[in-house]
């Protein structure tokens, strides 16, 4: 086989290689880029605000659960409002120290959600409304 061939078939297999390392690296910068952000100045939508709360649930960080369901319920995120009154009714019982009970702020979400068609924050509001007019539930929100 004569040198030139020899030569210009490293050159062609190094070639290669070095396209397919290329394109990995390519792949690896895309992978990186489409991945959620954790910096603070971005800019999440309601539902990744949601999204995020759920993790947090998960992960039994129940401080970082409630902003995100605060943030996404703000918003308008129907979901977030629901859960947030929820989470709000049952408080210290299911979230230990994290969440504060209020019945007030719960039942403001509820109806928020409850406008936007949450039937599950409808049947909650009326299980919330018959607690408040119990002899320990009695109290006035403003």
């Amino acid at each position: 086989m004569p040198t030139e061939q020899l030569d210009l078939g490293r050159m062609t297999g190094l070639s290669l290689r070095l396209r397919v390392v290329l394109s990995g690296v390519l792949m690896l910068a895309a992978a990186i880029s489409a991945a959620r952000p954790s910096g603070a100045d971005i800019d999440l939508q309601a539902e990744q605000r949601f999204q995020l709360a759920l993790e947090a649930q998960a992960a039994r960080d129940y401080r970082a659960m409630l902003q995100h369901l605060r943030d996404a319920a703000t918003d308008g995120h129907a979901e977030a409002q629901e859960m947030l009154g929820m989470v709000l009714m049952t408080g210290p019982a299911l979230y230990g120290t994290a969440v504060k009970a209020d019945r007030c702020e719960a039942g403001e979400w509820m109806r928020r959600a409850a406008v936007q068609g949450s039937e599950t924050a409808k049947v909650q509001l009326t299980f919330l409304n018959r607690l408040r007019s119990s002899p320990d539930g009695r109290r006035a929100c403003g």
